[in-house]
């Protein structure tokens, strides 16, 4: 099972809260929090490479940087601008830190779902 205190889950359904409408909506949220889960697990195991190295240890993860970024993705995509909001979204996933869980899923979700509306707006 999963823990309250942002560890990784037992399941990558542990993340998603309520069951979505559509089929497509719940594929989005497992494929999130199955992305989420994988990226946790990958910067944990990368972790312990990092401080064994001889070069100084430089965090790549910047909560504030990330909050930004999801910000003014979220104020692009208000005003229409799907590519600049997947720009800024794609930055603060990968500023975001890999303990964020929940967070990653939901950026990870705006990001899939933004795709999508991309994608058809492209057709």
């Amino acid at each position: 099972m999963g823990s309250k205190d942002g560890s990784v889950g037992w399941s990558v359904f542990d993340t998603i809260k309520f069951l979505p409408a559509t089929p497509d909506a719940l594929m989005a949220e497992i494929n999130a929090a199955i992305a989420a889960l994988e990226y946790a697990q990958a910067s944990t195991q990368l972790a312990p490479r990092a401080k064994s190295s001889n070069s100084v240890p430089c965090s790549v993860y910047d909560a504030e940087i990330a909050e930004e970024a999801y910000k003014l993705g979220c104020i692009a995509l208000s005003e229409g601008k799907l590519d600049e909001g997947l720009q800024s979204l794609n930055i603060s996933i990968s500023k975001c830190p890999p303990q964020q869980i929940d967070v990653i899923a939901k950026i990870q979700s705006l990001i899939s779902f933004t795709a999508q509306q991309f994608k058809m707006s492209s057709k």
